[in-house]
């Protein structure tokens, strides 16, 4: 509202300010002397002199208090003088006395009412204005908006959401500490602080120099706070001015910002950094020409957690605005597609700032001084349509917003908490990063973070193999990224109801193996350990069908097991040379002959799903062997729990 004030003021002095203002009509008897006031201040106002035409203004106001003209004359006269306050009343107290006196003075004392606190009585001047028949349509656009805001400013205050701000403890110093991030897994978060250095290389004579250091700190894994933090090790810290960073779901890629001085000028660019083999980070480097321009501005990336979306700041040519948001997705291969502008309705005619994606990949938060809320910046989110459309962007409410700037929310991945830095609330001093409750209305969709590494037999890692995440309720399948270093992945998938998914890797050459997951796990997990064993295919060799369990004594097919069994025809079809025989085992629990008949009927039972799903009987056959192969002790829980199994054995390949 400080903008519209600040566009109506200039539209009340767009003219020279001794120009003689358009009066208005009203129908009214005014005392002689009173009127005789008015042309002496008008001539002084066209010759500037100022205090002269005060004079008489207020001299016609005080011998008839209700005399439109001069009330009108001595408002505009204020308004021009930037003297807003002694404006108000006037006006006020010319509208009381002729309604209809001139119709663009309602849109004008609403706009000073709003700015002032008076948010019903600005709206109710608003509309006021919009049913004047006799108005200037050239406003309306103004006033809709204006209305708009105050209306949406008077719910948001009259229906304050719950916000009892925290500080983050230990990471939250003496120091100043900002542009903060959490990594998807919440084990990690990442931040600035700007700390006091001294270069003791230059002797006792050394000066104290304020230096910002790009630092990141873990939980501690006894009661889940986060420790102090620190610096980040080279090749950070190094010789850029680094900040703002988003990283991915598996931790093997960081997004931040690169601002250098280009000959006086602050550039600042998009940069990203990979995990290398052994722990660290590779050098930073540009994401790209095509994203990072040399006359434009490039920062506050936030990246997908999986790693297929980059979004960012910008203030290049061609946008909607100051600063728009704009995306990028990755491309086959390697590298990123050119950037686009995010657009309508997220992006407006002003300034849109500090992205977050969240890790559910459907729910972005950012600034805007564009959109109407409280005034100044204000926190808004937006769900997604679909991979390209944005849904109208939502205030987040009050008191989160207020009619300072308010920037820099991110979310954690179960959407119940948010953290922001802010000098508001003040905590261990300066900046300070703190957590709240987000409201429930503000929480993105239920998600959960699956991960895992891929290890052979022998529990090394295996690097170049391929993982896909099928969806069993809507049969999305998507291809995940394993990192060449570590052999590791992740994924964050839906944790809705009846959404189960199903991991399985591919690999030439590997045995099948695959990993189910329900619904309910993800739903009582932020995170789900899936680490998956990819063994070479060998004639003889045992392999387990993961998830295929049975209830006592019972040897139906449950949805876990037919999953994975539909998993495992995929995997023969693909392999039209191999023959497997399945089997089934059992612990030493029970009746020996019982045992062997159970795990007769139930190695026939997975075998019959395959020949009626498409496999030909020529490929498949099926053995029990009880309790006579066991492949661990059966004296333990532990022992017996691996013995009951269903595998398959290549026999010819």
């Amino acid at each position: 509202m400080k903008n519209l004030l600040v566009f109506t003021i200039s539209i009340l002095i767009g003219y020279s300010t001794y120009a003689q203002p358009e009066l208005g009509e009203c129908d009214q008897e005014v005392e002689e002397i009173a009127a005789s006031q008015l042309p002496k201040a008008l001539k002084n106002w066209k010759a500037k002199n100022y205090r002269e035409t005060e004079r008489y203004l207020k001299k016609a106001v005080s011998l008839d208090p209700e005399y439109a003209d001069a009330l009108y004359l001595l408002g505009d006269f204020y308004i021009k003088q930037r003297q807003i306050d002694k404006a108000e009343p006037l006006w006020l107290k010319l509208l009381e006395v002729c309604p209809n006196y001139k119709a663009e003075v309602k849109y004008f004392v609403g706009v000073i009412l709003m700015e002032n606190g008076k948010r019903p009585e600005a709206i109710e001047m608003f509309e006021s204005f919009l049913s004047d028949p006799e108005r200037d349509r050239g406003y309306d656009k103004e006033v809709k908006s204006a209305l708009k805001e105050a209306q949406l400013m008077d719910e948001l205050l009259s229906n304050p959401v719950a916000f009892n701000p925290t500080v983050v403890q230990r990471i939250s110093t003496q120091e100043d500490e900002y542009l903060a991030s959490i990594s998807p897994d919440q084990q990690k978060m990442f931040f600035t602080r700007k700390t006091k250095k001294v270069n003791r290389m230059d002797g006792p004579a050394a000066k104290v120099r304020m230096v910002e250091e790009f630092c990141m700190a873990e939980r501690n894994g006894t009661n889940g706070d986060f420790e102090i933090g620190a610096a980040m090790p080279p090749p950070f810290n190094t010789s850029f001015n680094e900040g703002g960073p988003s990283i991915s779901a598996d931790n093997s890629e960081i997004y931040f910002t690169v601002c250098q001085d280009l000959k006086g000028y602050i550039n600042c660019d998009v940069y990203f950094s990979e995990r290398d083999g052994y722990g660290g980070w590779t050098t930073p480097k540009s994401v790209g020409d095509h994203i990072n321009n040399r006359d434009s501005w490039e920062s506050q990336p936030t990246v997908s957690a999986n790693g297929d979306v980059l979004f960012f700041t910008s203030n290049r040519e061609g946008g909607l605005g100051g600063l728009d948001l704009y995306y990028c997705t990755r491309k086959v291969g390697e590298g990123w597609s050119a950037p686009k502008n995010v657009g309508a309705p997220v992006n407006t005619r002003k300034n849109e700032k500090t992205p977050f994606l969240h890790s559910d990949s459907k729910t972005l938060y950012f600034s805007s001084d564009g959109l109407e809320g409280m005034g100044a910046f204000d926190i808004y989110y937006s769900k997604a349509s679909n991979d390209s459309l944005w849904d109208e962007p939502m205030n987040i409410g009050y008191p989160i917003n207020t009619k300072e700037d308010d920037l820099g929310l991110f979310v954690s991945l179960d959407g119940q908490t948010g953290y922001f830095a802010s000098t508001k609330y003040r905590a261990q001093g300066g900046w300070d990063v703190f957590e709240f409750s987000l409201p429930e209305k503000a929480r993105p969709e239920e998600v959960s973070l699956i991960t895992g590494t891929l290890v052979d037999e022998y529990d090394e890692p295996i690097k170049d193999a391929t993982v896909e995440v099928k969806n069993l309720k809507t049969k999305e399948i998507t291809k995940v990224r394993v990192d060449e270093q570590t052999g590791t992945y992740a994924r964050v998938v839906s944790a809705k109801p009846d959404q189960d998914v199903i991991i399985t890797v591919k690999k030439k050459g590997a045995a099948f193996s695959s990993k189910y997951v329900s619904s309910k796990e993800l739903k009582g997990s932020q995170v789900v350990d899936a680490p998956l064993v990819v063994a070479t295919l060998e004639i003889g060799k045992e392999y387990k069908l993961n998830d295929i369990n049975f209830e006592s004594n019972s040897y139906e097919l449950d949805v876990a097991a037919e999953s994975v069994i539909d998993e495992f025809i995929i995997f023969l079809k693909d392999n039209p040379e191999l023959k497997a025989d399945i089997q089934g085992h059992t612990d030493n629990v029970g009746n020996p002959s019982a045992n062997q008949t159970l795990s007769h009927n139930r190695s026939k039972t997975v075998y019959d799903y395959v020949l009626n799903h498409g496999i030909d009987a020529s490929r498949v056959s099926f053995h029990g062997y009880g309790e006579t192969r066991p492949i661990a002790p059966n004296n333990t829980e532990e022992g017996r729990a691996k013995n009951r199994r269903t595998v398959f054995v290549i026999t010819s390949k």
